[in-house]
């Protein structure tokens, strides 16, 4: 079992600790981390494991997972990117963005994510060869042209192939990877 601190909605500990299951089933407000991936003008994305409970078979972040308690953000980032692609990176090679939330549902409402999200940025410098995807996790990897990207982001049939963050975030995203 997993378990999280729990957080209010301005993001401060509340000393609760909440079973991953109760937490989502409850919206209680939680920490994670998204890492986002690129190489050139291209972002790696995965596609959700078709097994997943939230928005399986979706096109998300290159990596991204829970924080752990009594676990640091960039603790997780780096358990996650070897956990979800098989591979390690050393911590000065990760780059700490930004934090933000996100509510997100799926399940009919009965799976509610409310994220504060630690957002981190890593340079790729490998090939998609050297990624080995937990198949548990991935379903399937893609460096997507930047421009490309936002374009299928833009397009509304296109668009519910990725997983519902707002297009304000995609766009933030995609503008600081181009930094």
């Amino acid at each position: 079992m997993e378990y999280f601190e729990v957080y209010d909605e301005r993001r401060n500990p509340t000393g609760r600790i909440g079973e991953r299951s109760k937490v989502h089933s409850e919206g209680l407000w939680h920490r994670t981390v998204h890492i986002w991936i690129y190489k050139d003008n291209s972002l790696l994305l995965q596609m959700r494991s078709k097994h997943k409970e939230s928005f399986p078979g979706l096109w998300d972040v290159s990596a991204a997972g829970h924080v752990e308690t009594g676990e640091e953000p960039l603790t997780t980032a780096i358990r996650e990117i070897k956990e979800e692609l098989g591979f390690e990176v050393h911590t000065n090679l990760i780059r700490f963005v930004d934090v933000k939330q996100f509510s997100l549902t799926s399940q009919n409402g009965k799976f509610i994510n409310n994220e504060i999200t630690h957002i981190f940025t890593h340079e790729f410098r490998g090939s998609l060869n050297d990624i080995v995807p937990n198949p548990f996790e991935v379903e399937q990897l893609k460096f997507f042209d930047i421009d490309h990207l936002e374009n299928l982001l833009g397009n509304s049939k296109t668009r519910k192939e990725f997983v519902p963050y707002d297009n304000s975030y995609y766009k933030w995203i995609l503008r600081q990877i181009k930094i």
